[in-house]
C-alpha cells in the first residue's frame, strides 16, 4: 500500500510540474492567406475570351466555342444551330492582333485583323456572371456583331 501511496504522489507532482510548466499565453492567431494575385485587367480579360472563342471555332471546338456566347447570343443560336453555322465558315484571324477598346463598364471592343487579307472585324464582349463574353446576335459565328 506504500508504494501505491509514493506512486500516486509521484503522479501527482508530475501533474503538477507539467500544468505549471504549461505556456499559459494563446496560440498565435491563424497567419491569413497571401492577398489573391494580381487580377486581369478588364481589357486584357476581354480580349482573351475573345481570342479563346475565335481559338475553339478555328479548332472545330464548336460547344467550347459556344460556352463563351453571352447568354443572348446564346438563346438565339442555341449549339445545333451554332455549329452548323460554324461549320460552314471559318474566318481566320492574327489572334496577336487583338486590340481592345472598353466603350462602357462591362462592354469592351476587341478588334482582330484577319489573316487572308487586311481587313478587321470588331468583336463586342460584355461582362456577364463575373466572365467576359462574346456577343454573336448577327453575323456567322467567327464573324459575329451585335
Amino acid at each position: 500500500m506504500v508504494i501505491g501511496l509514493v506512486i500516486l504522489a509521484v503522479v501527482i507532482v508530475l501533474a503538477a510540474v507539467l500544468i505549471a510548466g504549461r505556456d499559459r499565453t494563446p496560440p498565435p492567431p491563424p497567419v491569413p492567406p497571401p492577398p489573391p494575385g494580381p487580377t486581369q485587367s478588364a481589357p486584357d480579360a476581354a480580349r482573351e475570351a475573345v481570342v479563346t472563342y475565335m481559338q475553339h471555332l478555328q479548332h472545330g471546338e464548336y460547344a467550347e466555342a459556344h460556352a463563351l456566347l453571352s447568354k443572348e447570343s446564346r438563346e438565339r443560336h442555341p449549339l445545333d444551330k451554332f455549329q452548323r453555322q460554324a461549320e460552314q465558315s471559318v474566318t481566320f484571324y492574327d489572334l496577336s492582333s487583338a486590340r481592345v477598346k472598353l466603350t462602357k463598364p462591362g462592354r469592351a471592343e476587341v478588334t482582330l485583323r484577319q489573316e487572308e487579307d487586311p481587313a478587321s472585324a470588331t468583336v463586342i464582349a460584355v461582362r456577364e456572371d463575373d466572365a467576359w463574353r462574346v456577343v454573336y446576335l448577327g453575323g456567322r459565328p467567327s464573324q459575329p456583331y451585335p
